[in-house]
C-alpha cells in the first residue's frame, strides 16, 4: 500500500507541476523591464512596466526613450518615462500614460535611454536591460 502511495504521490506532484506551469528561469543580471499591464484611462494608454533590478547596482534615474509603434507598423510617437529610482535587487512598478488608444498600439521600443544615473555609460546601461511583454503588444530594444 505504501509503494502505490508512494507512487500517486510522485504522480500528484508531476502533475502539479505539469499543470501549474513550468518553472521558472533562475534570474539574470542586469535590468528586467517587462511591459506588463495596458488599460484604457481617460482616452489614453495607462502602461504599467515591472521594472526588477538583478544584481545589485541600483540607479539613482533610468529614464527611457520610448518609441510607440501604430497598428499598421508606422512610427507613432515618442515618449519619455521615468522608470527610476531603481534600487537594489528590487521590483518596482512605474504607471505613464501614452497619448493614444491601447488598441491603436502594435509596439513599444526602447529606442534609448536619455538619463542612467550614476553610471557613467548609457551604452553599458542599455546592454544592462532585458526586455518583456505580457500584453499582446510587441516590447523590444
Amino acid at each position: 500500500m505504501w509503494q502505490v502511495c508512494r507512487r500517486l504521490g510522485v504522480c500528484l506532484c508531476a502533475g502539479m507541476i505539469v499543470i501549474g506551469g513550468p518553472l521558472p528561469a533562475l534570474a539574470e543580471n542586469g535590468i528586467g523591464i517587462e511591459l506588463n499591464k495596458i488599460v484604457d484611462a481617460e482616452q489614453k494608454c495607462r502602461t504599467y512596466i515591472v521594472v526588477e533590478e538583478r544584481d545589485g547596482k541600483p540607479l539613482q534615474s533610468l529614464k527611457a526613450d520610448f518609441v510607440v509603434f501604430a497598428k499598421d507598423g508606422s512610427v507613432s510617437k515618442r515618449v519619455a518615462a521615468e522608470l527610476g529610482p531603481v534600487r537594489s535587487r528590487k521590483t518596482s512598478v512605474k504607471i505613464f500614460d501614452i497619448d493614444s488608444a491601447c488598441g491603436d498600439i502594435s509596439g513599444l521600443l526602447l529606442n534609448d535611454l536619455l538619463a542612467c544615473e550614476p553610471a557613467a555609460n548609457i551604452e553599458a546601461c542599455l546592454d544592462r536591460i532585458s526586455v518583456t511583454s505580457r500584453v499582446p503588444v510587441r516590447f523590444f530594444k
